[in-house]
């Protein structure tokens, strides 16, 4: 039986100057039916541990969401034997894997008139949606999910109500439709639900929410390998094509974002800018060579509007570039595109 080894988040705001991750191992971590079990097993061993002592609190194991009372069994199944288990905020920790929700509390405030106290219990349970908002990385300002799953449970309660749920979620400098994708199934299709009842009233300008618009995406297929690039590290962003990867001998890594910022532009420009700019500055921080899109609209947002994401970022990466799939090809078949010479980040690589 292989161990289980855990490196847990340790903070205590009145002792530690800086957060810490320590180690822990179990043999015996089949006798625990649940993660809160394999917990207070944890805190038995290491008094100054801490954590909620609710079950349905839910923590970040190797950055995915886990109830504490999710089975630990299944837990390892998906996330193997090394599991780094996190508060949902890190930045608001108390201590250990308990944290201060006042931002997330303090939301409910927007729709506390329509709303009695016994319906705030049913908010409180959705603090998970909060803190793994896609958007507040980059904005405290905007609403996090929770607001917009329980307005929805609110509009079923108090149907003559609902007008005035959907106008303060319609919010244009903080509501839903800064809202980024996630996982979560059931709360993608409430948002999408409440967008377009939202756009069918006209809560919001749908000027607001027209795109510029792209040629078809030019496709190419790579034949005959003429440069290799053995010894360039790339960067994928919104691009998967293992046949590519295995015909180049280059080091891969992919970068994942729920957008490129692109639907955000004509909302808050400053704010797609801030969010390209992670993407880009991730891959450059990473030692990637160059970045490689398939995507018109992430390619405008990474080169066409790279000062503006110098600008925002306070950083400069005039020395890095963007390709998009079929310029990779070409190149890789000797070819040089004419595209290339459009570009605001110019290729080095010819």
């Amino acid at each position: 039986m292989k161990k289980l080894e855990l490196r847990i988040f340790r903070f205590d705001k009145d002792k530690d100057y800086e957060a810490y991750y320590k180690p822990y191992v179990y043999e015996n971590y089949e006798n625990f039916n649940a993660l809160y079990d394999l917990l207070l097993q944890v805190q038995e061993d290491d008094i100054y541990f801490d954590f909620p002592k609710d079950e349905n609190s839910c923590v970040l194991i190797n950055s995915e969401l886990f109830s504490l009372s999710a089975r630990l069994e299944q837990i390892v199944e998906k996330q193997g034997f090394e599991l780094i288990i996190e508060p949902l905020s890190l930045k608001r920790a108390t201590k250990d894997l308990i944290f201060d929700k006042k931002d997330f509390l303090a939301e409910f405030d927007f729709v506390a008139s329509l709303v009695s106290n016994e319906d705030r219990k049913l908010y409180e349970k959705y603090d998970y949606l909060y803190y793994t908002s896609g958007i507040l990385k980059f904005s405290q300002d905007c609403f996090g999910d929770s607001l917009f799953y329980f307005a929805w449970q609110m509009m079923q309660k108090y149907p003559e109500k609902r007008l005035d749920f959907l106008k303060i979620i319609a919010d244009k400098e903080r509501g839903i439709f800064y809202h980024l994708p996630s996982k979560n199934e059931a709360l993608e299709q409430v948002i999408k639900a409440l967008k377009d009842e939202i756009l069918k009233i006209g809560f919001i300008d749908k000027n607001l929410l027209d795109f510029k618009e792209f040629k078809k995406e030019e496709t190419k297929e790579l034949k005959n390998v003429k440069h290799d690039f053995k010894g360039f590290n790339i960067g994928f962003y919104g691009y998967k094509n293992d046949d590519l990867k295995s015909k180049l001998k280059a080091q891969f890594m992919d970068f994942q974002s729920p957008t490129s910022g692109f639907e955000l532009l004509n909302l808050n420009p400053n704010l797609a800018y801030k969010i390209a700019a992670d993407i880009v500055l991730d891959a450059y921080d990473s030692g990637c060579d160059f970045l490689v899109v398939d995507k018109a609209k992430d390619f405008y947002m990474f080169d066409t509007c790279s000062k503006s994401l110098m600008k925002e970022s306070g950083r400069d990466f005039e020395d890095f570039y963007i390709l998009n799939s079929h310029e990779l090809v070409a190149l890789a078949q000797g070819e040089e595109s004419a595209s290339l010479k459009e570009h605001k980040l110019k290729v080095t690589l010819v």
